[in-house]
This record gives C-alpha cells, sequence and structure tokens, in this order.
C-alpha cells in the first residue's frame, strides 16, 4: 500500500482507496479463508425468503377475501369473496391498498428507529445476536397469520397485529444490515461484489421455491400456506443457532445496552465526519440512491398484483408464474453477471450500477406502455438487473471506507431507507388510487421518473469517486 500522509488516506496499488482501519475486530482463524468459497448465511436467507413469499403471495388474496366478507359487497349474496370480478376488485383494491400502506407502515416505522441502534450495536455485540432476534420476529409474525387466517370472523384490520413482532425485532432491514455486515467480515475486495450477488442469488431462489408453492397451497387453504412459511422460517431460525458462527470478537466489558446514545452519536459522527475528496457526500448520495430504489420495488410490488388482477383478469397462478419467471431471470443473469463482470473483468462497481439503472428505466417505461401478456414478459428482461444495485453499491462502499466504519454506515443508510419508505408507500397508494379508474399505469411512469433522478446520482458518484483519489485507476480497478 502506498501512503498518501498529507491526506491521511491510503491508496491501493489496485486503484481503489481505503481509509486506514484500526485494529479490526473479525474473527477469522484462517488466514486463507478469505478466498475461499463455502456456504455460511445463504441458506439462512433462502429459507427465510421462501417463507415470506409464500406468505406475501397469499396476503393479498386474503386481504381482498377478508375486506369483501366485511364490507356492504360482502352481504350482496351474488357475490363470491373468493372469486372476485374486475369490476369487484375495483371496488374492493382501494381498501385494500390502504390496508397493506398501514401494514407497511408499521413493519418501516418502528424498524427505521431502531436501525439507528442496531447496526453500531452489532459492530460491538456481534452479528448473531441481530440475525436471531429478526428471524425470531418474522417467525412470530407467520405464526399470527396461520391462527388468524382460521378465524373468518375477524376483520381486516385484525391482520395488522401480525406486523407488530416484525417491527419490534427491527424487521427485515436489521436482517439485511447484519447479513451484508456479515458478508463483508468474511469476503475481501475483489470477491464481494460476486459474493453479495451469490446472497442474492440464494435469495432470489427461495423466493422462486415460495412464489411456485403460494398458489398450490392456497387453492387448498391459505392457513397452508401460512404454515409452510412458518416452519420455512423456524428452519431458518434453526440453521442459524447451530450452523453460522459469530464473525465478530466480543470484547470483554462491552456495553451490551441496545438503545445506547453513545453509539447512535458515534455512528452519526462517522457518517458526516471530514473524510478525503468528496467521501462524506458519497455516503449521503449512496443513501439516497438505495433509498429510491426501495421505494421503487416496494412500492410497485405492493400494487403489482392488484395492477395485473384489474387490468387483465390475471389469477394468483397467472401472477406466479410471471412472478417465478421474473424473480428467476432476477437470480440467474445478475450473478453471472457479476461474476464476469465484477470478479472476472474488474469492472467498477458503480459503472455496473449505473448502467442497471439505465436498463431498469427501459423496463419501467416499457411496462407502463404493455397491453398483452408478452409484453410484460419481454420487457421484464431489461429489469432483472433490479436487484444489482444495491449489492454494487454497498461493496463500492466496503472499498473506500474502513471496516471498523462500515456497520455505521450501513446502519445509517438502513436507517435513512426505512424513513424514506414511510413516503414511498403512501405516494405509490395515493397514486393507484386516484388513477385507477382511468390510467392505473401511472405507477410505472412515477417509477421511471423516479429512476431516472437516480440514474443523475449515480452519475454524479461516479463523478465524486474520480475527484476522491489521485489513483487515475480507481474507476477501472477496484
Amino acid at each position: 500500500m502506498e501512503k498518501v500522509e498529507e491526506n491521511n488516506v491510503e491508496v491501493s496499488t489496485m486503484g481503489s482507496i481505503q481509509e486506514p482501519e484500526k485494529s479490526y475486530k473479525v474473527a477469522n482463524s484462517d488466514p486463507n479463508s478469505e478466498v475461499k468459497f463455502k456456504l455460511t448465511l445463504e441458506p439462512t436467507m433462502m429459507l427465510l425468503l421462501l417463507g415470506v413469499n409464500i406468505s406475501m403471495m397469499v396476503q393479498t388474496n386474503l386481504f381482498e377475501e377478508r375486506m369483501c366478507l366485511h364490507t356492504a359487497l360482502g352481504q350482496n349474496k351474488s357475490v363470491n369473496c373468493h372469486n372476485l370480478t374486475a369490476a369487484e376488485q375495483e371496488i374492493i383494491q382501494p381498501a385494500v391498498a390502504d390496508l397493506q400502506m398501514i401494514k407497511n407502515l408499521i413493519e418501516t416505522l418502528v424498524p427505521s428507529f431502531m436501525a439507528l441502534f442496531l447496526g453500531p450495536w452489532s459492530d460491538v455485540n456481534g452479528r448473531l445476536p441481530l440475525m436471531l432476534s429478526s428471524i425470531s420476529g418474522v417467525v412470530l409474525s407467520n405464526c399470527m397469520y396461520c391462527v388468524f387466517s382460521t378465524i373468518p370472523a375477524l376483520p381486516p384490520i385484525t391482520f395488522l397485529l401480525c406486523s407488530l413482532p416484525l417491527a419490534v425485532s427491527g424487521g427485515t432491514g436489521a436482517l439485511f444490515i447484519a447479513s451484508f455486515c456479515y458478508i463483508v467480515d468474511i469476503t475481501d475486495f475483489r470477491t464481494r461484489a460476486f459474493r453479495l450477488g451469490v446472497l442474492q442469488f440464494f435469495i432470489s431462489f427461495g423466493s422462486i421455491i415460495g412464489s411456485l408453492l403460494s398458489p398450490l397451497l392456497y387453492n387448498k387453504s391459505s392457513t397452508y400456506a401460512f404454515a409452510l412459511s412458518s416452519m420455512s422460517t423456524i428452519a431458518g431460525l434453526l440453521y442459524t443457532s447451530f450452523f453460522l458462527k459469530e464473525t465478530v470478537i466480543i470484547k470483554e466489558g462491552v456495553n451490551t445496552k441496545l438503545f445506547n446514545v453513545t453509539l447512535v452519536k458515534d455512528m452519526w459522527l462517522t457518517v458526516v465526519k471530514q473524510r478525503f475528496g468528496f467521501l462524506r457526500s458519497i455516503i449521503i448520495i449512496s443513501a439516497v440512491v438505495l433509498t429510491l430504489n426501495l421505494i421503487i420495488l416496494f412500492g410497485e410490488d405492493a400494487l403489482m398484483y392488484m395492477y395485473l388482477q384489474k387490468q387483465f383478469s390475471w389469477t394468483l397462478e397467472n401472477f406466479t408464474l410471471f412472478n417465478t419467471y421474473a424473480t428467476l431471470l432476477s437470480a440467474c443473469i445478475p450473478a453471472a453477471g457479476l461474476y464476469v463482470l465484477s470478479t472476472r473483468l474488474q469492472i467498477p462497481d458503480m459503472y455496473l450500477a449505473t448502467a442497471a439503472t439505465g436498463l431498469r428505466i427501459i423496463e419501467k417505461v416499457g411496462l407502463a406502455f404493455a397491453v398483452h401478456t408478452w409484453q410484460f414478459y419481454a420487457v421484464k428482461i431489461f429489469g432483472c438487473v433490479v436487484f444489482t444495485s444495491e449489492p454494487l453499491v454497498r461493496s463500492q462502499l466496503s472499498k473506500i471506507f474502513p471496516s471498523e466504519d462500515l456497520g455505521k454506515i450501513y446502519a445509517f443508510i438502513s436507517a435513512v431507507e426505512g424513513f424514506g419508505m414511510l413516503l414511498g408507500s403512501p405516494i405509490y397508494t395515493t397514486a393507484y388510487n386516484m388513477t385507477i379508474h382511468n390510467f392505473a399505469n401511472f405507477i410505472f411512469f412515477l417509477s421511471s421518473f423516479l429512476g431516472t433522478f437516480v440514474l443523475v446520482l449515480y452519475i454524479l458518484t461516479l463523478f465524486l469517486l474520480s475527484r476522491s483519489t489521485k489513483s487515475e485507476n480507481l474507476l477501472i480497478d477496484n
């Protein structure tokens, strides 16, 4: 490493910059373990996403049924609440969208606040406690859905109680903070983007299996679906408990208090402290682009099934086939692409993220104008790179900031993502409810507009990175 003392920064001969690290606290007994590939938390994430997708695919239909049964529409004997027509769905869907919006707010608000504490806490108390806590919340939530689905007399609003375990345990946000930090702990710079891509492949594979099983189970009973979802997430919890090893060396006398204001203060000081070049600005921009990406992703996902039900009379089986196809593309192509483009050819992470965003904009415009089923399948080819942006951005951050800062930086980003999503869900829900009768595809134009703004921010990040090092090769060999 070549020292650049006047800027107190290290410039790698490979071209990436890395601020000097302090004595690091990652447990790694094998000095060569960083270059060996073996599965660690990937099976955990696969089992969890399998269960989560089984549950999520059923929830919309279950909400529609219960909303129908507990409104005036359900009192009409000619209406079959278990098989609504397009006209009946148009009546029910605004109320269902509002219910899902409240559900998303519950599952986002508290975890966003807790993320401020959880990331820094895991830096000194370990990754596994954070994983086990968030997984336990998912398990309890699925078990509650399983029980509540057996009681038809319960009004739809009762299902909001199922979101409380997710909220108080840190939610999926805490799980992804821990998992990203875990991957950073066990990988080196060259393999990190690919390893994050492999993690995304296992997540997508679990999602595919869950999507395929969901309609089969729902045709028997929604309770069957939630039961299998519960068992899958319990299996993930047991795997994590017995097979994963802690990657952080816990020091004696460390403060184990969760709501430690000092940790939050340290996180904030880590984010805002003066850094070489424009590295501080890059943290802020990264948080914004990842937040906008999540707003687009979850805003559309919450409404896509209802949109396709209304516009094209799709059933759960139709949507499952489409969702499986899209997820399969998003699993295989990015993982293979990251291996070739990032690991082998060493193309810079941010170049790849920028290109992926451009393809994503094309996808959104295509979805907005699609009027036939085959068109939805065709344009999804452009959107298959949607899940590469987050691992690429996090991989880039891990290459330019010291390891002891990453947990704090990821926690800050997770908190910003959560608070941003508090705005995103109401925005998409309001837009859909306002345009459902004559311009329901407006949500895709909204996504393309937000995607264009993200593209501009990626280009700005490339410029700032080029001005944040004296190495001419920063964006080529990182």
